[in-house]
């Protein structure tokens, strides 16, 4: 009956976290590096857009202070793919959807544990109808895509799942 309580007043109360961020207490510090665009097809406002929305997810979800001079941690990022593919031919058309896909390239380097350190691509896509205008659609299908791809870096660098 104890647990049941207790497990309500967290509940209700938000004082537990189900992130399992996990960051070493001697981290204090990051910094994401410039990000590099090796597909030379991705908006040019895409790069820095990225890495500005890494930092914030950084700075908000974790105890982390952004420090370009001395990081304890640095992400490097490349953005391997940026592609429209089409993924449902129908008769009598060129295709009925389409699909926005992205694929980062990501190095972390711990500067205190070389052994935390690691590589990892990442790849997320967006569907859209090919009626669309990729220009009209593309910062919704970016804004969703991102969403999952900052996920899946933040979990890769602060979580033990």
């Amino acid at each position: 009956m104890k647990k049941c309580i207790f497990l309500i007043c967290c509940m209700i109360f938000g004082c537990y976290s189900f992130k399992g961020t996990s960051i070493d207490p001697e981290i204090q510090f990051f910094n994401v590096e410039p990000i590099k665009d090796i597909s030379a097809s991705a908006p040019g406002y895409y790069p820095n857009d990225f890495a500005e929305a890494l930092n914030n997810k950084i700075r908000r979800e974790s105890r982390l202070v952004f420090n370009p001079a001395n990081p304890d941690i640095i992400f490097k990022i490349k953005i391997s793919q940026y592609s429209v593919s089409s993924q449902a031919p129908i008769a009598g058309s060129f295709t009925s959807i389409n699909r926005l896909t992205v694929t980062l390239e990501v190095i972390c380097e711990n500067v205190k544990n070389e052994k935390s350190n690691w590589n990892a691509n990442f790849t997320r896509f967006e569907d859209f109808d090919s009626s669309l205008n990729l220009n009209t659609e593309e910062n919704r299908l970016l804004t969703n895509i991102n969403k999952l791809l900052l996920e899946d870096i933040f979990n890769k660098a602060f979580s033990n799942w």
